[in-house]
């Protein structure tokens, strides 16, 4: 389960990350891979070189950098969510066609493109192939949403009827249901509001809102996919910039906390706790990767420009997990 978010701030500036809601640990780290890296396309046996430089959250999985989020120095970014019981990949390559894995469409997006119009159309020619990264990593179900700097966002699935590329001006992605549907779902929250409901009488009996925050009475608070999406969408669409440094960051990081997953709250079938491991925002502007954790709740942030981006190996960068207190006396 995860949730992921755009939003363009107060001074312009555009930022995208998402909640990555698990209920394990993939050896994450933030991978920082420099321009020109040769990679093996594992729907190919190919290899491939990358035109710009990528940040992101993932894991290195035999020298291959698998990214769960990303962004490139141009600005565009993206992420990869649970799907399943919808994602369907097709069971072999077909000549002429970009082949791509599943799990490496975050990183053929980042390598490859600037703004959100060029992905749309290069993926009229991909085929999402069911080609595993090794013998241990099974393929997850996945789709994704991608975002450049102008704020331009669609959502890609690849389900039995086909690959979809839709716009999403919601700015909002959560897991299944299919993305059209969630846009469905959110018609029945149209009444929803920030502001006050006014006095009223029902027959002769005046009624008064006791106390506030009644306008938004109904708004899913569960941590179901649906219920997430829709309180998120409310959250971003409501949202109200403070004149502080920082305050798109700060809001960013409130509007995924609102979906959060609490430990115990959401156990799996397997008897495992599904929390919400870390919590991310880029600023698309800067190419700086912000980040917290479960236990620590503190920002930690990775600027990519500070970093050689011609290198010739990927730089993997700690996941800083350890829980800290600012002592002030």
């Amino acid at each position: 389960m995860c949730t992921a978010l755009s939003l363009t701030a107060k001074d312009g500036s555009h930022l995208f990350g998402r909640n990555m809601d698990i209920e394990y640990s993939f050896n994450q780290s933030v991978l920082l891979t420099p321009r020109h890296f040769d990679y093996k396309n594992r729907a190919t046996g190919e290899v491939e070189q990358t035109k710009y430089a990528i940040i992101g959250m993932g894991t290195l999985i035999d020298e291959h950098p698998s990214y769960a989020d990303v962004c490139n120095e141009k600005g565009l970014a993206a992420a990869g969510l649970n799907f399943p019981k919808y994602a369907h990949w097709d069971d072999k390559s077909v000549e002429g066609k970009t082949n791509i894995a599943p799990y490496d469409l975050l990183l053929w997006v980042a390598a490859n493109f600037e703004t959100v119009k060029e992905v749309k159309e290069a993926l009229k020619n991909v085929v999402l192939v069911g080609v595993p990264l090794n013998e241990q990593v099974p393929i997850s179900p996945l789709h994704w949403m991608i975002c450049d700097k102008t704020g331009e966002s669609i959502v890609v699935e690849k389900t039995v009827n086909g690959l979809k590329v839709m716009d999403n001006k919601v700015g909002v992605l959560t897991n299944a249901p299919t993305f059209d549907w969630h846009l469905t779902n959110l018609t029945q929250y149209m009444g929803l509001t920030a502001t006050q409901p006014q006095d009223t009488t029902w027959g002769e009996q005046n009624l008064k809102p006791l106390g506030q925050g009644l306008g938004a009475f109904g708004l899913p608070g569960d941590y179901s996919s649906p219920s997430r999406f829709v309180k998120a969408a409310f959250l971003r669409n409501h949202i109200d910039y403070a004149d502080v440094n920082y305050s798109g960051m700060s809001e960013f990081f409130h509007i995924l906390n609102g979906v959060a997953m609490v430990r115990g709250s959401v156990v799996t079938p397997q008897h495992l706790n599904d929390i919400t491991l870390y919590t991310s925002c880029i600023d698309q502007e800067k190419g700086i990767y912000y980040y917290k954790t479960y236990t620590n709740h503190s920002i930690s942030a990775i600027n990519m420009y500070h970093e050689d981006l011609d290198a010739k190996e990927v730089k993997l960068f700690t996941f800083n997990d350890e829980f800290t207190v600012m002592q002030q006396n």
